[in-house]
Formats: C-alpha cells, sequence, structure tokens
C-alpha cells in the first residue's frame, strides 16, 4: 500500500467540485468507478448524493473563501490482487484511519476507488475547512503519518507490507521516487545521496564559499540561495533539493556563521570549464547483468540527437527500452527484470492479474505482435484455464511463461494463445532459464521436497501436469537444459523422484532421467487434447477445433470420453407449430 498527497500545482485553482465529481466519474481512460461514498454530509453517504453534499461542501467551504489551498487530495495504491480481497467496510475503515491521523475525522470529504488501471486505488478529497469551527487544518510532516499509517492498515489486512520511509538509511523525497519510477533512471536527488559523505565532507572542510562551489562542482553541483534558505543544484538548473534535506549542517544559517555571508558562484571564483570528476548522469535504475551494454547504445543515440529526429517519444532511458525490447532480447530481457515491471507484468502472487495494466500493455502487444507465432501442435489455453492451472495471463487469454536464469533475472517470455499457437519474445536460447511451477513454494521451503518433481520442456504438458498430480514442475527452455536442470534438483532434493515429461523422444530426456534415477514420461500431445475436448463434450460446450487435426484426434475423443459422457444427449422437444394466423402475423 502506498499512500501520498497529490500537490496542488500553484497555477491550479481550487476546486473541490471539479475534484469531486473527477472521484466519481474515473475520468481517465480505462478508468472505471469501483466504490463511492460520502462522509460528514447531511446531504447522504451514496454516489446519488453527490450534487447535494458538493452544494453543502461548497457553503462549507464559503466561510473561509480567502484561502487558496483548502482541498487535500490523497491517494492510497493498493497492489495486484488486493482488490478481491477488501471489502466496501475495509475500505472505509481504512479510509477513515487516514483521516484520523491526519486530523481530518470530523471534515467533510467524498472517496471512491478506480479499478482496471495500473493498479487499484482509492481517492479521497478532504474539505479542509472545518464544517463547524470554519478554521482551515493543514497536516504536518503528513509524510511520515501516511507511512506510517499504510504499515498499520498492511498489517491489519495481511496486504503486502511496501517499502515506507525508514525503510532504506537515506530516502529520497517522493517527487524524486515518481522520477525515478516514471524513467527508470536514477534521480538527482539519489545521485546526491550517493556521494553524500564526500559532499559533506567538502562542505565541511571549505574555508570560504568560493572553496566550497568549487568542490561541488566536482559532483555537478550548485549551491545556491533560494527564498530563506539554500538549495543544492545541478550546474545546469535542472533538480534541486533543499541543503538541509541532505544534512543540517548545510543550512543556511550554519554555513553563514562559519564562511560569513552567503556569496552566489561568481564567474571569477568557477574553474575552467571542464567535466566534472563525478557528473549526474541519470544512470538506469535497472539491475540486469546485460543493462551496461544497452546504455551504451543509448546513451550514443541520445547525444547524437537520433533519438530526436527520429523517435520524438523517447525521453527516458524507459521509453527506450519499451520502444526497443520487441526486436531486442536484451531491452526485453532488462524491462521485464525491473522490479517495477516485472510486478506489473506477472506479479508475486500465483493468481493471475484480469487484466494487463495500461502502463505496459501497448509495449506487451507490441512485442507479441511482433514476434513469430508457431502453429498450433497442441491445444491451447483459454482464459477460464488460467486460474485453474495458475498461470499468468493478459487481456486476450494467452498464458505467459517468463523464462528466468539463476539469478531471477527474466531474459524470454513464451506465449501460448486460445488457439494453441506459441511464440518466444527474448532470448529463450540462453543457457540454464526455466519457469517455475509451484504457487505452494515447495522447492524454495527449508526442508528438501520429498515427493515428485515434475521437469519438462512442454509449458502445457508442464501445467496440466503439475495441476493434475498436484507436484511442483519446472518448465526449461531447451532440451540441452535437461541433464543440467535435473542434476541440481537432485542434489536440492536428493529424495525428491524427477519425471521427465516430453512429447517426443528425446535423447536430453533419456540422459537427464539416467543421470538422477529418475524416469521419462510420454506426453501425447493428441491425448492431451482429447481430454480437454471431452471434458468439453461433456459439459454441453461449444468445442473449436482445427479441421486439420479433427480426423486424427477423433479416436482419441473417444477414448477419453467415459461410457455416460459417450451417450448421446437426450432428444429436444418438437416445437408446437404455431396457428395460422399467428404464423403469419409473426411473418409479417
Amino acid at each position: 500500500m502506498i499512500a501520498k498527497k497529490i500537490a496542488k500545482k500553484p497555477e491550479t485553482r481550487d476546486d473541490y467540485s471539479h475534484l469531486g465529481r473527477y472521484v466519481a466519474a474515473a475520468r481517465e481512460k480505462g478508468e472505471k468507478l469501483d466504490r463511492f461514498w460520502i462522509v460528514g454530509c447531511d446531504a447522504g453517504t451514496d454516489l446519488a448524493d453527490l450534487d447535494t453534499a458538493l452544494i453543502e461542501i461548497e457553503a462549507t467551504r464559503a466561510f473561509n473563501s480567502k484561502l487558496t489551498d483548502r482541498t487535500y487530495h490523497l491517494v492510497v495504491s493498493f497492489n495486484a490482487g488486493e482488490q478481491e480481497k477488501l471489502s466496501l467496510a475495509d475500505l472505509q475503515d481504512i479510509e477513515r484511519a487516514f483521516a484520523e491521523a491526519l486530523g481530518f475525522a470530523e471534515h467533510q470529504r467524498v472517496a471512491g476507488t478506480h479499478i482496471n488501471t495500473d493498479n487499484f486505488h482509492l481517492h479521497v478529497a478532504y474539505n479542509k475547512i472545518h464544517p463547524t469551527t470554519h478554521r482551515c487544518h493543514t497536516p504536518h510532516r503528513d509524510f511520515f503519518t501516511l507511512s506510517k499509517v499504510a504499515r498499520a492498515m498492511e498489517q491489519k489486512y495481511g496486504l503486502k507490507v511496501d517499502r515506507g520511509i525508514g525503510a532504506e538509511p537515506n530516502p529520497v523525497s517522493a517527487k524524486a521516487r515518481d522520477y525515478e519510477a516514471r524513467t527508470w533512471q536514477q534521480s538527482f536527488e539519489r545521485h546526491l545521496i550517493e556521494h553524500k559523505v564526500e559532499i559533506l565532507a567538502i562542505i565541511g572542510t571549505a574555508s570560504s564559499w568560493a572553496e566550497l562551489h568549487q568542490g561541488l562542482a566536482e559532483y555537478d553541483a550548485e549551491i545556491r540561495k533560494r527564498g530563506a534558505g539554500l538549495v543544492i543544484r545541478r550546474i545546469d538548473g535542472a533538480g534541486a533539493i533543499k541543503a538541509s534535506a541532505l544534512d543540517r549542517s548545510c543550512s543556511l544559517k550554519n554555513l553563514e556563521q562559519r564562511l560569513g555571508p552567503y556569496e552566489p558562484p561568481g564567474l571569477e571564483q568557477k574553474p575552467q570549464p571542464r567535466t566534472p570528476r563525478k557528473p549526474y548522469l541519470a544512470k538506469p535504475m535497472t539491475c540486469h547483468p546485460a543493462t551496461s551494454k544497452l546504455w551504451r547504445t543509448w546513451r550514443q543515440e541520445k547525444q547524437s540527437g537520433f533519438l530526436r529526429r527520429h523517435l520524438f517519444n523517447i525521453r527516458s532511458w524507459r521509453d527506450y527500452l519499451m520502444a526497443d525490447a520487441h526486436k531486442d532480447a536484451l531491452a526485453l530481457a532488462i524491462s521485464v527484470t525491473h522490479r517495477e515491471f516485472l510486478h506489473l507484468l506477472i506479479g508475486d502472487d500465483p493468481a493471475p492479474r484480469r487484466e494487463v495494466p495500461r502502463s505496459i500493455r501497448p509495449a506487451l502487444e507490441g512485442w507479441l505482435a511482433a514476434a513469430p507465432w508457431r502453429h498450433p501442435a497442441i491445444t491451447g489455453i483459454g482464459k477460464d484455464d488460467l486460474a485453474t492451472l495458475g498461470l499468468k495471463g493478459d487481456t486476450k487469454g494467452r498464458a505467459l511463461f517468463p523464462l528466468r536464469d539463476d539469478d531471477g533475472h527474466v531474459w524470454a517470455i513464451h506465449a501460448i494463445d486460445e488457439s494453441g499457437r506459441s511464440c518466444t519474445i527474448g532470448d529463450a536460447t540462453r543457457p540454464g532459464l526455466r519457469h517455475v511451477l509451484d504457487p505452494a513454494g515447495r522447492l524454495d521451503a527449508p526442508e528438501p521436497h520429498a515427493g515428485p518433481i515434475l521437469l519438462s520442456t512442454d509449458a502445457i504438458a508442464a501445467s496440466l501436469a503439475r495441476t493434475g498430480t498436484d507436484q511442483p514442475a519446472l518448465l526449461v527452455g531447451r532440451d540441452a537444459d535437461l541433464p543440467h536442470t535435473a542434476t541440481a534438483l537432485k542434489d536440492r532434493h536428493p529424495q525428491a523422484a524427477i519425471e521427465i515429461l516430453t512429447p517426443t523422444a528425446s535423447p536430453e530426456a533419456e540422459a537427464a532421467a539416467r543421470a538422477v534415477g529418475g524416469r521419462v514420461v510420454r506426453c501425447d500431445r493428441f491425448q492431451i487434447l482429447a481430454n480437454r475436448v471431452a471434458r468439453q463434450l461433456s459439459e454441453r460446450q461449444t468445442v473449436a477445433i482445427d479441421p486439420d487435426l479433427a480426423h486424427a484426434m477423433g479416436a482419441f475423443v473417444e477414448t477419453a470420453l467415459t461410457p455416460d459422457q459417450a451417450k448421446p444427449p437426450p432428444p429436444r422437444p418438437r416445437p408446437i407449430p404455431l396457428a395460422p394466423r399467428m404464423e403469419k402475423a409473426h411473418v409479417r
């Protein structure tokens, strides 16, 4: 859970009614309103009472009309899968906890949850004017309050715990975190914190303002006076933080006591133009081992002006990766390994997302459209099967299998659509890639697993076998990886029985079975397809079959059907013929 205040821009008029209707209407593209309630108004508590409630709130605000900021806009974002865990009463309790902690318990507010966006989130518009005292209340140091309440609500309702204030020794501001989330690049504030020890040493040992300015220039920074204090900003003026936020010793009062009245960096004080020793480069926040190679290409193209001339929408490292990932395996691997993207795409829980987040949907669709799709050799996986098999899926019902290396980095994604076509985006030929199908986490448990472990290069066979046996399964990217993976599994789980699932004869599968004393199980793809069709027929469902496969699989379907299922359905009663006059009227 992440809670943050949406700051009002200076040029934006404080219009509570507009914000209230925004909360109720969910006007952003792809959004829709989920839950809605009103607190503190005599007009009512439901969506139908909104117009009257807004009139009542505006009347309260009129008692203190001189202030320009009389609204507090709070957004609480939840993680994937948490929408189903929280009832209306739970959401109202969470909102009430934030209101009490912020001092808005008696204030009027409009609240609503929005869905079909990158995450399920709650909007609350608080009227800062108290309904009886007519005083304006502004919370002090609310970022600490929001973080504290969020952690408490996560514990109370069993939600995923997000990193809050204090989770890292030198946290950056919300503005810097937003920049990093938007660009996947290091913010200037984090650059300063990364070199905090050296910068504080320069400031602490400087004997004059000129010496201080010269030392900061080595880190692509300068200290300037702003308002009643100081800020440390980039030399080109982009990006700045309060000097006292870096350390209290950097406040204007402390520095003037030691160095005298503030002196700005003048032309005579600046050294000859040169490259800073440790400049701010907006380094990538992605942690994939292939990052450095593609990062050099990105910087060269950016400096040469190629991106500006040909790709006008490429403004950040994230944009570059998204645009290039459909044809560059390294860009894909870096994108899907980045912690934010990986969480959005495949989440942390085994249950599939109902919909791919809007922010990554175009990129994923672009990659899948650009990838070569292979004709079906086996039945596909329908939308209804995803939850049953414990798989991830996109909006079109395609099953997604991310393939990772030993360090957990994703290098490729294998996709299968409902018709059985498959494709792979990324570099699936890299040795050692695998996808684990183990929702219960038995392979990662402290105690070795003593039951069977299924190993296969066939995604659907592994999924169906895992579901049918309730045993963990591993999908590997290549047949050549079977012996090594089987040996590693046996070393970690010596009591486990390794079973190699393969649709065709495979020397690698036989070698893997011999190496670990396991066995090879032939998975007949037509039999799997027949079992699926038999189930659909038994449930009187419409069955869509490739005509080229229909004849070959007919006998398998008959075998898969039980005697009861194979009985023909009872004859439908004949319709009663209409009277001539009614029939004629019906035709007319």
